[in-house]
């Protein structure tokens, strides 16, 4: 019997020290096991903020696109104007020169707004920089500030 209790001696010292080591190595595990759900985390936390970011300039993307797309559309509209803006004017300019040339051949009294009278002068040409006339001593340019502002007016010079 004693040999029979040593045994068991034995045999219970040899499972609990079987026991204690398995403990130790699934104590072991499980902080390893820990440590890679920890990392684990960390990367998934780190892949979460890449793809807010991704999204982020996707949407800054579309955002771009969209206004690219505006800002076509706006310079074709910007170039339709300047075009009938340009257009206009001719037109504009087109109309002056026809009302001016009305003004051609006639005959009327002129004194400048600095007091130089020019007396009976005949309208030889109407510009947009200035008026030539003819009087009795010769052919004179007359700027359209120097006009007095009825002729000013007839002749359609605005400032």
């Amino acid at each position: 019997m004693k040999n029979f209790l040593a045994l068991m001696l034995f045999a219970g010292g040899f499972a609990a020290w079987y026991f204690y080591h398995q403990k130790q190595e699934i104590s072991e595990g499980l902080v390893a096991t820990q440590q890679q759900i920890a990392d684990l985390e960390k990367v998934a936390g780190n892949k979460r903020g890449e793809f807010k970011a991704a999204e982020s300039a996707m949407a800054i993307r579309a955002k771009i696109i969209a206004r690219k797309d505006e800002n076509k559309t706006l310079q074709t509209k910007l170039q339709t104007l300047n075009e009938s803006r340009k257009t206009v004017e001719a037109e504009k300019l087109a109309l002056l020169a026809a009302i001016r040339q009305k003004f051609i051949g006639r005959t009327l009294p002129m004194v400048l707004v600095t007091g130089r009278n020019l007396g009976q002068v005949r309208i030889m040409k109407v510009e947009e920089a200035a008026v030539t006339v003819a009087t009795t001593s010769g052919v004179v340019k007359v700027l359209p500030n120097e006009l007095p502002a009825d002729l000013r007016g007839q002749f359609l010079y605005t400032f």
